[in-house]
Formats: C-alpha cells, sequence, structure tokens
C-alpha cells in the first residue's frame, strides 16, 4: 500500500495524475499565427474557448487549421504547467513523499522485529 502511494506522490510531481477535488480551477491558453488564433483548456484537457480574429478566416484552410492544432497544442501546454504549479501549491509532494518512505521503513524494520521474535520463540519450541 506504501508502496502505490509512493508511486502517487511520483506521478503528481511529473503531473500525470488528475487533482484533488478541491483543486483550484487552472487553465492554459495558447495562440497561434500571430495572435489570430486563441484556443484556452480547461481541467481535465478539454478545450473551453477558440477564438478567431476575423483576419483568421482570409487564412486557407490547412493554414487556419495548422494554426488550431498549434494554438490546442501550446493551450495544452500551458495547462499542464498551470496544474503543475497549482498542485505545488497545494501539496508539497516532497515532504510528503519523506514521510511516507519513513514510515515504510519503520514498518519493515517492525515486521522484522516480529519476524525475529517469531523465529525465536519457533527456536524455544523445538528445543523443549
Amino acid at each position: 500500500m506504501l508502496t502505490e502511494t509512493r508511486k502517487t506522490l511520483e506521478s503528481l510531481r511529473g503531473g500525470k495524475a488528475a487533482p484533488p477535488p478541491d483543486a483550484p480551477e487552472v487553465e492554459g491558453v495558447g495562440e497561434a499565427a500571430d495572435g489570430r488564433v486563441k484556443v484556452t483548456a480547461g481541467t481535465g484537457g478539454r478545450l473551453k474557448q477558440v477564438t478567431l480574429d476575423p483576419r483568421a478566416l482570409r487564412m486557407a484552410s490547412h493554414e487556419l487549421g495548422e494554426a488550431f492544432v498549434a494554438a490546442a497544442n501550446a493551450a495544452l501546454d500551458d495547462l499542464r504547467a498551470q496544474a503543475a504549479t497549482a498542485a505545488a501549491d497545494v501539496v508539497d509532494t516532497e515532504a510528503l513523499d519523506a514521510r511516507v518512505e519513513e514510515i515504510q521503513n519503520e514498518s519493515l524494520r517492525q515486521m522484522q522485529q516480529i519476524t525475529q521474535a517469531l523465529n525465536d520463540a519457533v527456536a524455544k519450541f523445538n528445543q523443549r
């Protein structure tokens, strides 16, 4: 169980896990084509808004498509960065990870002591 907790903490640090329910709402914004295409992405990686400057409509369709993809990818990259910053503000994962490691190590020491006590009891029982 503690090993799974540590893996979860490591993934949080890497921005791979879902944010806690009480985490603040974060958004990422990306632009392309000199600001003519703007995309906003929200929590969960879903697009919230697409804004096209009227000048963008004069672009060739393939150029507009490329600009949209670039703006969306930039928005998602910004969202990941914003989410990582927000998560770091909510949870001190470094301190939490250190504490979990301490608990795990103490548990291992206690299990070794229990095992030794059981071995001693079996040895005494076998001597009789």
